[in-house]
């Protein structure tokens, strides 16, 4: 590629030799009576030097126009005088077009649209034309020249040339304009070949209208060659067509046409064809400008999506480690303060103690929940798994989890139903009740004296059971203006409530997006100082299986009788998982890494197997699948995940890998034991 200087000299070459070749044309062809040329191309290539040229260059070079236009003056008989005029008339006009141009059009003069086209005619080109045709005729009338003579021969001829040469040279010279339009140079010189042949077939003179065949060709131009080929194009029109029209004495259909008829003719024509070629060009370089632009915001926008894709990966990664380390470490202070808090010979400042340590540890517990239950809300992962229960079986268990708390404060928890609440309902009743929960744990935990009242009020329409759940209390209250803000995620009343009562704010937002996902609705009524109503709705179709029997129908914990193998490669979850285990009525074989318990598992003598999940050597996946393809008694033995990492993507590797069910830690004996008694039943049933 060319530096920059040598493309300026080039250009500066190329541009001299241009005008000195319109202005010997024009003053050859078409000099009329006055003086003035018909056609006069020169000042828009004049107009297009100073515009893309440094003064450096270009006032030289019009030095050097300004001298070959008025020795050609002279040479083709103007008096002294009179081709003295002519040059500095010519030099003001385009070096006042020029001016114009760039106060119309910018610095950089980028023709790049019709707008622009059109801003470069009205408010560059008119103006700077009219003004000299004015100048011209006055003081050409010094020289008995015609004034209305000079005047419109001026304006026609240097406003049409110029509209015509001084957008087609900037297209030409600009680089830029054939971004979208780059065509091999065979094509490239075919096209322009044909153009020529097309130029010279139009001005036949024969009874047909032959002009009409330059339009199409123009057009064909247009769209491959883009706004340069159009310009290219119109140049060529000029030149040839010019030459073959005024050099003959008829015109195509034999008519006679004077000299100022067939150049304004001519123009016209060359204008008309330049302009519509060039809209089509700049309307095709609009489109493919838009598609390019298209393009690299669908580049960005599939970037952002692959980073907000890794991104949400990390996340996920961040959170399974996260909820791995924290739960791990919970998992023994939890674990043993539910084995101690069960011992009769403890003294009464122990069980304080303990009381206290347990609170902390369901405080931290319910944080690290709230987490991960947002984030799976807010990555789309719940699903709602319906069963048919009763909706006051529900409300029962949710009290039953809260009342020691209540209790220990001294407040009253009621409990009101209306309507048919012991008829079952399809709804996914976990999730209920973790709404359920939520509400009250904080009625409870804002409300220091009073009480704490459920209402349950069941309505039926048909086939659809309306459920609406009321928490009202007798707490601090909320104030008005600031209860919208509740349900948005880290949201609390105030930092005070934040400092004096803990939580992460995640608590109601969850509850709003498990409302939501149910096609329920969720709200609270309330005023700083005279406590808060809470309350939720969901529709639910009515059950047509009976709902199973309530939970305190569930074998008592000791009574489980069962042999478990144990796997965990940490030793305190061993002890305390053991621990556990033999409070159940349990008997229980341990293993550190998935390879001793698929040793242990051949015997197969184990009705149940609690796998670890990270473990070295080989985790619980790929023990899992190691057992399963044992076959006989090993294949159908339950094996439950018991792992801190309890992220929806782990559970759904864990299920895929052969095992039945998965526990979270910290291990709470409740829920061990429930789902050790479900899976043992199942076996049981099995093998019957």
């Amino acid at each position: 590629m060319l530096a920059k200087p040598s493309r300026d000299l080039i250009l500066t070459l190329s541009l001299t030799v241009t005008f000195v070749a319109a202005t010997l044309f024009s003053l050859a062809l078409t000099k009329g009576e006055a003086g003035v040329a018909a056609i006069w191309l020169s000042n828009g290539i004049l107009a297009a030097m100073f515009l893309l040229l440094p003064w450096r260059l270009s006032l030289p070079a019009a030095a050097v126009c300004f001298l070959i236009n008025w020795l050609a003056g002279l040479w083709l008989g103007n008096p002294l005088g009179v081709g003295l005029v002519f040059p500095m008339l010519n030099f003001a006009e385009a070096f006042a077009t020029a001016w114009l141009a760039r106060k119309a059009c910018g610095q950089t003069m980028r023709l790049t649209s019709l707008k622009r086209v059109a801003q470069l005619l009205l408010f560059a080109i008119v103006p700077a034309t009219a003004a000299s045709s004015v100048v011209a005729a006055d003081v050409l009338t010094l020289f008995d020249r015609s004034f209305n003579v000079v005047l419109s021969t001026w304006f026609y001829a240097h406003g049409l040339g110029m509209a015509i040469a001084l957008p087609a040279v900037l297209l030409i010279a600009r680089s830029d304009t054939v971004r979208d339009f780059h065509r091999e140079w065979p094509e490239q010189f075919g096209l322009y070949c044909l153009m020529a042949a097309v130029c010279v077939l139009a001005f036949v003179p024969v009874r047909f209208p032959t002009p009409v065949i330059i339009f199409p060709m123009m057009a064909l131009i247009a769209f491959r060659l883009g706004p340069r080929g159009a310009a290219v194009a119109a140049m060529m029109l000029a030149s040839i067509s010019s030459s073959l029209v005024l050099g003959s004495q008829e015109t195509h259909t034999g008519a006679t046409w004077t000299m100022l008829e067939k150049t304004r003719g001519i123009q016209f024509l060359i204008g008309i064809n330049f302009f519509t070629s060039l809209a089509t060009a700049l309307a095709i370089a609009d489109q493919k400008r838009l598609k390019r632009l298209w393009a690299s915001r669908t580049r960005v926008a599939r970037a952002a999506q692959a980073r907000a894709v890794a991104a949400g990966k990390a996340k996920s990664e961040f959170l399974a480690t996260m909820s791995h380390e924290i739960r791990t470490p919970m998992n023994s202070i939890i674990g043993f303060t539910e084995v101690l808090m069960k011992r009769g010979d403890l003294p009464e400042g122990a069980n304080r103690q303990l009381t206290l340590i347990d609170r902390a540890g369901s405080s931290l517990l319910t944080v690290v929940n709230d987490i991960l239950d947002f984030s799976k809300m807010e990555a789309g992962e719940v699903d709602l798994s319906p069963r048919p229960v009763e909706p006051r079986a529900v409300a029962q268990d949710t009290l039953a989890i809260v009342a020691e708390v209540a209790r220990r404060k001294g407040l009253d928890l009621q409990f009101n139903t209306s309507g048919e609440v012991e008829r079952a309902v399809m709804i996914d009743d976990l999730r209920v009740r973790q709404i359920l929960l939520n509400l009250l744990s904080n009625a409870i935990k804002f409300t220091e004296r009073g009480r704490v009242r459920l209402d349950l009020e069941v309505t039926v329409e048909g086939t659809i059971s309306t459920l609406r759940f009321v928490v009202t209390d007798t707490g601090i209250g909320i104030p008005t203006e600031q209860a919208t803000k509740l349900f948005k995620r880290f949201s609390q009343a105030d930092s005070t409530v934040s400092r004096s009562h803990g939580g992460t704010g995640l608590g109601l937002a969850i509850c709003k997006g498990l409302t939501e996902l149910m096609g329920g609705r969720i709200g609270l009524d309330s005023a700083s100082g005279y406590g808060s109503v809470f309350w939720f709705e969901i529709d639910a179709p009515l059950a047509d299986a009976e709902a199973p029997p309530p939970t305190g129908g569930m074998r008592k914990i000791g009574e489980l009788g069962a042999k478990v193998l144990l796997v965990d490669d940490h030793p305190v979850n061993r002890e305390l998982g053991a621990t556990v285990l033999t409070l159940l009525g349990c008997e229980v074989v341990l293993a550190e890494n998935g390879e001793e318990a698929v040793a242990a598992a051949r015997d197969g003598t184990c009705d149940l197997i609690l796998m670890d999940v990270h473990m070295p050597r080989m985790d619980g996946l790929e023990a899992t699948r190691l057992i399963r393809a044992l076959g006989g008694p090993c294949a159908a033995v339950p094996i439950i995940a018991m792992s801190a990492d309890v992220m929806p993507e782990m559970v759904e590797r864990c299920l895929k890998a052969g095992m039945v069910d998965a526990v979270g830690k910290p291990i709470q004996i409740e829920a061990l034991h429930a789902v050790l008694a479900k899976w043992l039943e199942h076996a049981r049933e099995a093998a019957a």
